[in-house]
């Protein structure tokens, strides 16, 4: 008997994280959708996806250079700059971009490496949706803040391969607006990281009741629903 009921309540337990995971998606995807962003136009949209492109050529990117890439006057484009919240974008001494929006020449807590260039993401959310903007495969490396564990995968356009530990699970937040306004690091990107399994992720939840704690494939599919939301406009250059 003991046997049988430890076998129930595991099977509680697993379908209660399912039932806690699909609730989880329904909110995060409708938050993506509706409040994340801000509206944007097709010119927003645009630079901002080859804005994402250049930097993952690995070299700083001037206004001139994104400019020059999208056709597009300059003065144009040191407007649409202009209009981004200065949280998600930095600049080197030269005034050049070397970071935008989760992508990153300057370190930063998870390494990201894709066509042969070493960058980084600000959250590990943005190495879910980066390499269907990039159209290519990324290796991404990181360790789970609760123990210290490596954790490390493939991730292509597709979806996320030779994931070690392969119980690995993601945190998001949701916080508003005016939260992210001026602090998108210390608002979103700092409480959005990998756990070695979802029993750790738990753990650490205990001190982050706000966070939901996801598998990795709810996570990647809420990277799409992401990238969709941002770039509805231009959905079919991606």
């Amino acid at each position: 008997m003991p046997a049988i009921r430890r076998m129930r309540n595991r099977n509680d337990c697993v379908s209660a994280d399912m039932m806690a995971e699909k609730d989880n998606f329904e909110a995060i995807a409708h938050y993506l959708r509706t409040q994340l962003f801000p509206n944007s136009d097709i010119m927003s949209q645009r630079t901002c996806l080859n804005l994402y492109r250049l930097l993952a050529q690995g070299e700083p990117v001037s206004p001139l250079v994104l400019a020059s890439t999208m056709g597009e006057d300059d003065g144009a484009i040191r407007k649409e700059l202009a209009d981004i919240d200065p949280s998600r974008l930095r600049y080197d001494e030269n005034k050049n971009i070397i970071a935008f929006a989760g992508l990153s020449q300057a370190p930063a807590p998870h390494r990201f490496l894709c066509k042969g260039h070493a960058l980084y993401t600000w959250c590990v959310f943005d190495a879910l949706f980066l390499p269907q903007l990039l159209g290519a495969k990324a290796m991404v490396t990181t360790v789970c803040p609760v123990t210290d564990t490596t954790i490390s995968m493939c991730v292509t356009p597709d979806g996320p391969q030779q994931i070690e530990p392969v119980d690995t699970v993601m945190s998001f937040v949701m916080p508003d607006q005016e939260d992210l306004c001026g602090n998108l690091r210390g608002a979103f990107c700092n409480y959005v990281n990998f756990f070695a399994s979802r029993d750790i992720g738990k753990t650490w939840r205990q001190n982050n009741p706000n966070a939901a704690i996801l598998s990795l494939d709810a996570a990647f599919a809420l990277g799409r629903v992401r990238n969709e939301s941002y770039f509805k406009n231009i959905i079919h250059e991606l």
